[in-house]
């Protein structure tokens, strides 16, 4: 039996008209490229026309159709329907994911036909390979925005409820995508062996377009309020830390874990809801012993809080692990580098916790961020001013005086961080108590 929601996203998406203009309008533009490329010296080469139209109609015009598959339900009042109805998350998924750009593919087969037969015709092998790497890179950018409107649909953001993370997507695509080349193929280093720089662009977009449908799954179960235990979050970060580290032959991978698990705790903490009542449960569960009911409520910015620290114990063990970017040169480097960036985090996930238990939890994200400015830049840069260094090293201990001390002083920003949250702590929880 077809699935329900690809269904109704077909019957959103085709109509007579749209199922003979894509074609019509499609076939008329290269007719008329063909017919145009007599008049031009080198003529015009349909085969990158078609990549170009490709990435128009998929990549760009796609995306924003991804994004709508959930803003349209939103803004329509219709998602509490679609979560109370019977089809699991993984239904749900491909659903939407296929079913939404739909007419979008339609319109990339047709540019994929004419690219094969125009690439055969010439005798450019390459092109092929980055037509598939093209069909991976729409894939990738659908369902990183679905995946990202899911998870922060929650969090009433407004670039949410705008479309504005299919920008954001398209943009980051945009930036980050190397060119298409149809020249003699070049080779790169990764892990120490040589790929060919297109088979290896055709993999590693393959290889996030499967990571991106997977992390959209289980927010898609987030979303329908599944309960999950939330292992995927740091398998994805040593996943992509193991990737990026291959560039530089594995040299500095627990140096890029660390700063990925850093990355993706600050980005999930913002973006997950943190009010006490949810940590009540979880700490009534730890305190009856349900382990995996903790799991399943747990948000998934700890996991990774807690990954950040075993890179960081691991580097202390691990010295020839150098750090994945310049340092200053009067910087003398220790490993204790590492474990006073984890504290740091700690501090900083201490710090939006205070804010989120106040009760007003929607500026908790704003306020944390002022506050943080405060203490890491504002308040240094004063005692630097005032020639007061050793204030300047209390307030920001990620400075290049003696590693011991920066410890020292991460652990003193992390006591007082935790300090202040047990007493926000308790006095909610008086308040909840004379209620």
């Amino acid at each position: 039996m077809i699935n329900p929601e690809f269904k109704r996203n077909l019957w959103l998406q085709f109509s007579l008209h749209r199922l003979i203009a894509m074609p019509a309008v499609l076939g008329l533009v290269f007719f008329t490229l063909s017919m145009a490329g007599s008049n031009f010296p080198r003529g015009i080469a349909l085969d990158s026309i078609a990549l170009i139209l490709f990435g128009g109609i998929v990549c760009l015009w796609g995306t924003r159709n991804a994004s709508s598959a959930v803003i349209d339900e939103i803004r329509d009042k219709t998602w509490d329907q679609q979560r109370m109805s019977a089809l699991d998350p993984w239904t749900m998924t491909w659903g939407k994911l296929f079913g939404a750009t739909a007419f979008n593919w339609y319109g990339g087969i047709i540019c994929l036909v004419v690219l094969a037969i125009t690439s055969i015709a010439s005798g450019h092998t390459i092109m092929l390979s980055s037509s598939l790497t093209l069909v991976a890179l729409g894939i990738l950018m659908h369902a990183t925005t679905i995946a990202l409107n899911l998870h922060l649909m929650r969090s009433n953001i407004r670039a949410v409820q705008r479309g504005g993370i299919a920008w954001a997507v398209v943009l980051v695509a945009i930036i980050f995508t190397p060119p298409f080349k149809s020249e003699v193929e070049t080779y790169l280093q990764w892990w120490g062996t040589s790929y060919a720089n297109g088979s290896f662009l055709l993999a590693s977009t393959a290889f996030l377009a499967a990571l991106a449908v997977f992390a959209t799954w289980r927010s898609m179960n987030s979303a329908l309020q599944i309960s999950t235990v939330p292992w995927a979050w740091p398998l994805g970060c040593c996943l992509l830390a193991a990737y990026i580290a291959g560039f530089a032959d594995g040299q500095g991978l627990l140096w890029t874990g660390l700063l990925l698990a850093m990355a993706m705790t600050y980005g999930a903490l913002f973006t997950e809801e943190n009010d006490i009542a949810l940590w009540q449960r979880i700490v009534a569960r730890a305190r009856a012993g349900n382990w995996h009911g903790l799991l399943r409520s747990l948000p998934i910015w700890p996991t990774t809080l807690v990954l950040s620290f075993c890179f960081a114990l691991l580097l202390l063990v691990n010295h020839d692990q150098i750090p994945p970017f310049k340092l200053p040169a009067d910087f003398s480097y220790s490993t204790l580098l590492a474990l006073t960036l984890a504290l740091m985090l700690l501090r900083d996930s201490c710090v939006y916790l205070f804010f989120a238990f106040s009760g007003k939890g929607k500026r908790a994200g704003a306020t944390t961020i002022l506050y943080l400015a405060i203490i890491d830049g504002l308040l240094p840069f004063m005692a630097h001013f005032m020639g007061s260094e050793a204030l300047a090293r209390f307030f920001m201990p990620i400075q290049f005086g003696n590693a011991w001390a920066m410890l020292g002083i991460a652990i003193v920003h992390a006591v007082l961080a935790l300090a202040l949250l047990g007493w926000r702590w308790r006095q909610r929880a008086l308040k909840d108590d004379a209620i």
